[in-house]
């Protein structure tokens, strides 16, 4: 009796791996009574080798992609305005401008402007100034030979605040347009 069901578990683990498998080998299962052992054909699953090559290209272009965030975060990748301001502060001008040497030396990127505000005021009202903010920046880099169809701007007011003290420190770091490589 307990020879017979060893051997019907080996045939249902036999019929188990040929419904799973997808290479084009021979798979024997091994321990069963000579008898009962089988070598079972499995159909070959062309696309498999093709999904394996997209997610190599995938993962290569992801490094790549961590790779010129890191520069682009090196170079810079905010700039901070003053309260109620829409013009950026002096010190971002050198950031703007090795941002857009950055740029040009890597014509195939495209970026995001974010433009964040503080807690403080309304959501409309900071939606509006983080808009006017990320604007600001789009044009100077524009002004700087990068082309503008390369730059998009999005603004998340206070919504997504930088730094979440509650003190002059903590807003002004909040006050900030930032860029981001799109993926």
């Amino acid at each position: 009796m307990i020879n017979i069901i060893f051997k019907c578990s080996i045939a249902m683990l036999s019929l188990f791996i040929f419904s799973c498998s997808n290479t084009q080998e021979k798979i024997k299962v091994e321990g069963a009574d000579p008898q009962v052992a089988t070598s079972i054909d499995t159909k070959e699953d062309n696309n498999n080798a093709q999904e394996i090559n997209i997610e190599d290209d995938l993962t290569e272009e992801k490094k790549k992609n961590k790779i010129l965030t890191e520069k682009l975060v090196e170079v810079g990748d905010r700039v901070f305005f003053d309260y109620d301001e829409s013009r950026f502060r002096s010190e971002g001008v050198e950031t703007l401008k090795r941002q857009a040497s950055f740029l040009l030396s890597n014509a195939e990127l495209t970026v995001m402007i974010e433009g964040h505000c503080d807690a403080r005021g309304t959501r409309e009202y900071n939606l509006a100034l983080g808009e006017r903010r990320a604007y600001a920046v789009k044009s100077f880099l524009s002004s700087l030979g990068v082309d503008e169809e390369r730059i998009s701007i999005i603004s998340f007011g206070k919504e997504k605040l930088q730094s979440s003290g509650d003190n002059e420190a903590s807003w002004a770091q909040s006050r900030a347009a930032i860029t981001i490589i799109n993926p």
